[in-house]
């Protein structure tokens, strides 16, 4: 039986140092530390000096009261700049030219520019006072100001500005009278509208509007929002403006007539532009035909008073007030308006004046009407009002 080889055993050489050899470079060692410790002493005895070190004395300034006489001047002290900001500082053109200009001054006051920057030079002051000054406005208010006259607010959008011009500034004066009966009407309602010398409401203030519209139409205010509606309409609010102002109620007009341009100025709740009972083109006629105001009070704290009193006693005049809770101010006509308003022009001026005045308005509006129902049958008729006035057209 063979006997199995035994592999052999991993094993490294031994290296064996003499004690001879371990004693000299323990010595080595030794010296070598030695010398880098007295080399570190000598150098720090090299560097130990305590004698004083000499600093030159500055040289003397002559003092500027010696130089220039006593005054009422002030005394600007001007350093030299350091030499790389000099350098960066002469390398623009900008730079060049200020000390050019300098040097000139200078050299036409005596001065040597070389010396000017070491001594002391004298600069004479003035002093302005403002005796009104200005009251010291935010960066917010000043660009508030700048863009207000640029660009205006019209409704829910921001436009700009027209361009002002004196011809656009001058009023634009009422149109000659004429021996209407309707003239009392108007003066009377006029008188009304001014009582509430800045229309504004929840939207805010749009006094502007109605002057806007009419200056566009080239008429004046009065003749734009007192004529542009329908002669019944105003007979009615005529009558019932009376009661009114009899009952201790001060009333008045947000707005009244309305053309398609003033409606697009409007905000809030409104028909849409042309479909105005105030003027609308399609729904009235436009000019001439407004058949609703925005009714209001002299006095705010009497508002709903006037709401109140229009609920009661509208109806008597034709009147009434058909979106109290979205639109309560809105005035308009209702039932049988044409019957009324002649019942109470002739009240008011006596039965023939009535008639005459009423007839020769008669043809022009049947032929608006039936032009109005060849035009636009479909959207004219959707209207309860449309088609009583169809109805009246063709008789």
């Amino acid at each position: 039986m063979a006997v199995p080889r035994r592999a052999p055993a991993l094993s490294l050489p031994t290296i064996t140092l003499s004690p001879a050899l371990v004693r000299h470079g323990v010595f080595g060692l030794k010296a070598i530390a030695g010398v880098l410790a007295g080399a570190t002493v000598a150098l720090a005895v090299m560097s130990y000096d305590t004698r004083p070190v000499a600093v030159p004395a500055p040289a003397p300034v002559t003092p500027a009261a010696e130089l220039f006489p006593p005054g009422n001047v002030t005394i600007v002290y001007r350093r030299l700049a350091a030499p790389k900001i000099a350098a960066r500082l002469e390398a623009t053109k900008i730079t060049a030219r200020l000390e050019e200009t300098e040097q000139l001054e200078l050299a036409g006051e005596g001065i040597d520019p070389a010396q000017a920057s070491y001594y002391e030079r004298p600069v004479h002051t003035v002093s302005y006072v403002n005796p009104e000054p200005a009251r010291a406005r935010s960066i917010f208010e000043v660009t508030r100001a700048a863009i207000s006259t640029v660009l205006t607010k019209v409704g829910a959008f921001v436009a700009l500005r027209p361009k002002e011009s004196t011809d656009l500034e001058a009023p634009i004066p009422p149109r000659p009278r004429s021996g209407s009966i309707m003239n009392e009407v108007d003066d009377y309602l006029w008188e009304v509208y001014q009582r509430l010398p800045v229309k504004k409401d929840g939207t805010g203030d749009f006094t502007w509007k109605d002057p806007a519209a009419a200056r566009r139409m080239g008429l004046a205010l009065q003749d734009y929002v007192i004529g542009g509606m329908d002669p019944e309409f105003r007979e009615q609010l005529y009558h019932a403006g009376k009661a009114m102002d009899a009952a201790g109620l001060q009333w008045s007009m947000l707005s009244a007539f309305r053309d398609d341009y003033r409606q697009r100025l409007a905000s809030g709740f409104k028909a849409s532009v042309g479909n105005s009972l105030h003027g609308g083109s399609r729904r009235t006629g436009g000019y001439g035909h407004g058949r609703a105001i925005d009714i209001a009070a002299a006095d705010e704290g009497t508002m709903e008073q006037v709401w109140h009193w229009i609920d009661a006693h509208g109806a008597k005049y034709g009147l009434n007030r058909p979106m109290p809770g979205a639109d309560p101010a809105h005035i308009q006509q209702r039932g049988d308006y044409n019957k009324i308003a002649m019942t109470l022009r002739e009240a008011r001026v006596g039965p023939a004046a009535a008639h005459a005045a009423v007839a020769p308005n008669r043809a022009p509006e049947t032929t608006r009407v039936a032009e109005v129902q060849v035009a636009d049958p479909p959207h004219w008729r959707r209207h309860k009002e449309g088609r009583r006035r169809v109805a009246s057209a063709s008789r």
